[in-house]
């Protein structure tokens, strides 16, 4: 029977989503199952149970193969792609022996703040947990094998092998030798996890095949080939048409992410705060991937929406149509607001300290420039991070929005007027799934990332209003120096 199809696997925080694509990376069915809510155990604490996501996973897959009516016979390969960073622990039988601990925990932050870092010592989050979990939990250190990743713990139950990928592994690794770079682990003490760290492959390469027991549990062909699969943000980028530098991807989702493709040899400078920017491996030796974030995108505007916007989000659901919606007819025809809105609700990866406020509001100030306002300063915000993403790689020739804010209309044409070129919509709203299927496209050889690479249907675009560019123009300059100022103060009020 020919292999027609991929399964592609996407493991998030709240839903696990499994789909088929057809050869040409086509989303052909779609499932999806509600993850476990965050376990929080102690304040700062993020788990969930490792074997309940795998029995989630489980259902999602026989869910997918009764709803498309597709033969596992007719499967060519498994891909994956899932939330990066987590501490997902496997003792040497194959067993969890804690709970999954996502990358949003902040016990790292507590085994970090007891270490007086030197300046060249760089401890990763999942490498800091495992301090804390030597020192709190001896036992449970002792009997860790492999340090996974949330995807990497469902491909392991999968295939009874454990791997971690080069766009996301547990430590950093090096991307012209493919190996872990072990340093890290030497500083904090942490000798003894240099064996708990899987076997790093490339997101696009085949790493083992379907168990016969995971077989019968799934209703999957055993001996199919698993591919490794990526980071999600990296399976978004190339879901988004990322195959080459000069591709930039506007994450609109919980927390703002832009991700730049660079060719593997591209000299990058080094940031100029440590947490600016990431470097993360492609899906393939040939590229790297390098991000910014503002740490707290669609989750600021949604707070400060059930916060303050409560009547909107109620007229909303009596005329049945999105909160988004009812606010894009609000907002219709006005020009920029002259109110600043800094978005730093969860602080950022590099300012820990920043925090979300409104500046410049006085007695003239309506409900429509507050709303404006919040559009206007995650995007402006987006677009300053951005700035320094051209300054790392090069100008962006391609620029393409996904994830939930990308349906904004609000904010699709603003991201044109601010960065003066065309923003192209994805048109299938899960580029992370449609990433992973593009891995196994490239490990089974239907393209490569040159030849044949199937580009993402477009959706719509968005060209620049020069008329408004002037404008924003102004409002980056006059955010540049909000930041600055605000920077002061939230370093002297974390001490209230």
């Amino acid at each position: 029977m020919k292999k027609k199809y991929i399964l592609a696997i996407d493991r998030g925080q709240s839903e696990i989503k499994v789909a088929y694509y057809n050869t040409a990376a086509e989303v052909v069915c779609m499932e999806a199952r509600r993850c476990q809510p965050i376990i929080r155990r102690a304040p700062g604490w993020a788990e969930q149970d490792m074997d309940l996501i795998w029995e989630q996973t489980v259902l999602a897959i026989r869910g997918l193969l009764s709803k498309s009516g597709i033969r596992p016979q007719e499967v060519a390969a498994v891909s994956f792609c899932g939330q990066g960073g987590g501490n997902f622990l496997v003792s040497e039988d194959g067993k969890a022996i804690y709970p999954g601990v996502l990358s949003m925990d902040s016990r790292h932050e507590e085994v970090m703040d007891s270490i007086k870092k030197s300046a060249d010592m760089d401890i990763p989050r999942t490498a800091a947990f495992m301090l804390w979990l030597k020192k709190n939990e001896p036992g449970v250190f002792r009997k860790v094998r492999w340090l996974l990743g949330s995807k990497d713990w469902i491909r392991y139950r999968l295939t009874g092998t454990a791997n971690a990928d080069m766009s996301d592994p547990p430590v950093p690794a090096d991307l012209d030798t493919g190996e872990y770079d072990t340093k890290c682990l030497e500083e904090a003490g942490l000798r003894e996890c240099i064996r708990m760290l899987p076997p790093l492959v490339y997101a696009s390469e085949v790493c083992a095949t379907v168990t016969e027991e995971a077989a019968k549990i799934t209703g999957l062909e055993a001996g199919t080939p698993v591919v490794a699969g990526a980071h999600d943000m990296i399976a978004c980028s190339v879901g988004s048409g990322g195959n080459r530098q000069g591709h930039l991807t506007i994450i609109m989702g919980t927390l703002g992410i832009n991700i730049a493709v660079a060719d593997r040899n591209t000299e990058l400078p080094g940031v100029q705060v440590p947490g600016e920017s990431f470097v993360f491996g492609g899906i393939t030796r040939e590229l790297k991937a390098v991000t910014t974030s503002i740490g707290s995108g669609c989750s600021t505007m949604n707070w400060f929406l059930d916060m303050m916007f409560t009547l909107e989000e109620q007229e909303a659901k009596q005329r049945g149509i999105s909160i988004f919606e009812l606010l894009e007819e609000r907002l219709a025809g006005r020009g920029p607001s002259s109110v600043v809105f800094q978005p730093y609700l969860m602080g950022t990866f590099y300012n820990s300290s920043a925090k979300a406020g409104l500046f410049g509001i006085s007695a003239h100030t309506s409900r429509e420039d507050i709303l404006l306002a919040l559009y206007q300063g995650i995007c402006i915000s987006m677009c300053l991070e951005i700035k320094k993403l051209e300054s790392r790689v090069q100008k962006f020739r391609e620029i393409w929005i996904t994830g939930g804010g990308s349906q904004s209309r609000i904010w699709g044409q603003m991201f044109a007027d601010v960065l003066r070129r065309p923003v192209h919509i994805c048109k299938d709203g899960e580029a992370g799934c449609r990433g992973a299927a593009i891995c196994a496209g490239v490990a089974m050889g239907y393209y490569t990332l040159q030849e044949g690479f199937p580009m993402p249907g477009m959706d719509l675009t968005y060209l620049p209003r020069e008329e408004r560019a002037g404008m924003y123009d102004r409002q980056m300059r006059l955010y540049e120096e909000a930041y600055d100022m605000s920077a002061r103060f939230w370093s002297r009020q974390k001490d209230i």
